[in-house]
């Protein structure tokens, strides 16, 4: 690659022009021509009137497009690129395959028309086609007001082992690339990365091309660090114009209100707004391409045909939060009245005392049929009108419900949907949890799944000991709480409620560091109960593998701990590991001998088991031969 200097701009006060960092976006014109490897040295004719070709352009070149107003009757718009990787290249008409990655298609080689128009036979060439590896180094070492020549040989273009772009039509791979470029503006640039999947709006991307490049500039900041993602909905207001240097409006100012993702913005645009917060003001501009012909929004088609890209001005006016809280499209919960708080850091993430109110209704689809069946603010209710006061993790709430109070804030209103009332894992389980006779009740005999709506209020919480710098006292407190909780759930047959509440207390207990030895010993002590009893639990679960790999961390400690040999042994006896079984009983009675009479009685159990599975086995032997 080489680069002439063509005009260089006057300094200003003795100052250097600037040149371009990484990660800014420089906008240039450009002036882009391909020349066959034969033709690079072949001489000039000096009678020549092609006046589309640079003084400096081989004689043999060909003109790809012109961004200048005075070369070959360009459209007179810049072209923008953010210099880092080079991923705006790898944004342009590759197409992905089902992995992800982008490959070239094998086209026809034929000359394309410098004036060539969408609709015409020759397919229109756009900047973005040839911003190759060659051309982001030349303009990192451009500045602005600078003009250049720069000669791009094919290892630097199409033929560079990170180039994705394909050669426009008329093109040769080893073809050299000779550049005109000007640099005009450098500033600080957002690249938006768009999904390649996504179809564009208002109708399909024409076969075999992606979605171009798309930079959004910061005008003005916004409020909070939180962005929409899909299913948010959002408030804009915004406008749409050409920059073609004419800077024409094709989208009038108006308020759009949509649901993230859900197609009523373009690919570029829609991605865009997924990285604002609310209150922030920018400017998106989507590269120009073939992805643009048939994207619409508001009702209004996106001028795609010009070589300025378009240029969007929107301010995120506001967003309701909306969640598919599973990720499986069982159970959905939209925020209709604001909290006192931020996300998450205000939310009772952690397992706590929630004191909430909720009603519950029932759907036909996806309408609400109006009646409310259970109601926490009725006075005759269970609760005579007070919030009801639970505690997280232990079963009480249907799924449901008590994880979109996790995701909530204090004071916060939201209305919660469930597919099926009877949903397996997030719908009412037992007749035991508030709402569930009525809910029960209201059903009948129906045998079509039936939706719930819930309308849920988180009143308060009590927040949870911080693990992090809270006094010891305070979180052994807390440990044994859950612990505790444990305990009860595990006593009820909630077997798997239990081992989640053991496995968060033993995951808090092992985060603790710095501890002197009376702490260590107050810590292992509670440690050491909460794994007998997540143990018992996974073993109930049938998951004695687990149950294992949890005693194996007190005989680490303690290798002589008879609680923890006797629980491991029932767990090797169920996997048919007979002599460990024995061992860890024998070296059970040693370390407590008033366990002898129950060691006894185990000893022959795994006798017995060993016996029968050996006389098993020996038949299916028998059978197996004959």
């Amino acid at each position: 690659m080489r680069k002439r200097v063509t005009h260089a701009p006057p300094p200003v006060d003795d100052t250097a022009a600037a040149v371009p960092g990484h990660g800014q976006e420089v906008t240039f014109h450009l002036v882009a021509y391909a020349v066959r490897p034969e033709a690079v040295d072949a001489p000039r004719d000096d009678g020549s009137d092609d006046g589309e070709l640079h003084d400096g352009v081989p004689s043999g070149a060909r003109l790809l497009l012109s961004t200048r107003a005075d070369v070959a009757g360009g459209c007179g718009s810049p072209h923008r690129l953010i210099l880092d990787d080079g991923s705006d290249a790898a944004s342009g008409t590759g197409t992905t395959d089902a992995s992800g990655d982008t490959t070239r298609r094998p086209r026809a080689s034929r000359v394309a028309s410098s004036s060539s128009t969408p609709g015409s036979n020759d397919e229109t060439i756009f900047p973005g086609d040839v911003c190759v590896r060659g051309l982001t180094l030349a303009l990192s070492s451009i500045a602005v007001g600078e003009r250049a020549l720069v000669r791009v040989q094919p290892a630097y273009a199409y033929l560079h082992p990170n180039a994705t772009r394909e050669p426009p039509d008329g093109v040769d791979v080893e073809d050299e690339l000779w550049l005109d470029v000007e640099s005009l503006l450098v500033r600080d640039a957002i690249r938006i990365r768009t999904s390649p999947g996504d179809d564009s709006p208002g109708g399909e991307s024409p076969p075999g091309t992606t979605h171009g490049a798309t930079h959004k500039v910061v005008v003005s900041e916004g409020d909070g660090w939180e962005s929409p993602r899909p299913p948010f909905e959002v408030q804009l207001e915004l406008n749409g114009k050409t920059p073609d240097g004419k800077e024409r409006s094709f989208l009038s100012t108006r308020t759009v209100r949509c649901v993230s993702g859900d197609g009523t913005l373009p690919p570029g645009l829609s991605a865009a707004v997924d990285t604002m917060r609310v209150g922030e003001r920018a400017h998106v501009w989507c590269e120009p391409g073939r992805y643009l012909a048939n994207a619409t929004v508001c009702g209004v088609k996106v001028p795609g045909g010009n070589n300025g890209g378009v240029e969007f001005e929107c301010v995120l006016e506001s967003m309701v939060h909306a969640r598919d809280v599973f990720g499986d499209g069982a159970v959905f919960k939209r925020r209709t009245t604001e909290g006192h708080g931020e996300f998450p850091a205000d939310c009772p993430v952690h397992d706590c005392t929630c004191r909430v109110h909720f009603s519950v209704g029932l759907m036909d689809g996806d309408e609400s049929r109006g009646e409310r069946v259970y109601d926490t603010r009725c006075a005759e209710g269970e609760t005579r009108g007070e919030p009801f006061e639970f505690e997280l993790g232990c079963g009480i709430l249907p799924e449901a419900l008590e994880t979109s109070f996790r995701l909530a804030v204090p004071g916060e209103v939201s209305r919660v949907t469930l597919n099926d009332a009877l949903h397996p894992k997030h719908g009412y389980v037992g007749t035991d949890q508030p709402g569930a006779r009525a809910v029960l009740a209201a059903i009948g005999t129906n045998e079509e799944k039936v939706g719930l709506e819930f309308t849920a209020e988180l009143v308060g919480f009590d927040r949870p000991v911080n693990w992090h710098n809270a006094p010891l006292r305070d979180m052994l407190r807390e440990a044994t709480k859950l612990k505790n909780e444990g305990n009860d759930l595990l006593a009820a047959g909630k077997l798997t409620l239990a081992r989640v509440k053991y496995e968060k207390t033993v995951r808090n207990l092992e985060s603790l560091r710095g501890l002197d030895d009376d702490e260590h010993d107050a810590v292992r002590d509670v440690k050491r109960k909460t794994l007998l009893n997540l143990a018992a639990a996974l073993q109930r679960l049938g998951e004695h593998a687990s149950a294992i790999k949890s005693l194996e961390k007190l005989l680490n400690e303690d290798e002589d701990d008879a609680k923890a040999l006797w629980r491991r042994s029932v767990s090797l006896l169920a996997t048919h590991e007979y002599a460990a079984a024995r061992a860890d009983l024998n070296k059970c009675v040693e370390s407590d001998p008033s366990t002898a009479e129950d060691v006894a009685k185990q000893l022959r159990r795994v006798d017995e088991r060993e016996e029968s599975g050996v006389a098993r086995e020996r038949l299916v032997a028998e059978r197996a031969l004959g």
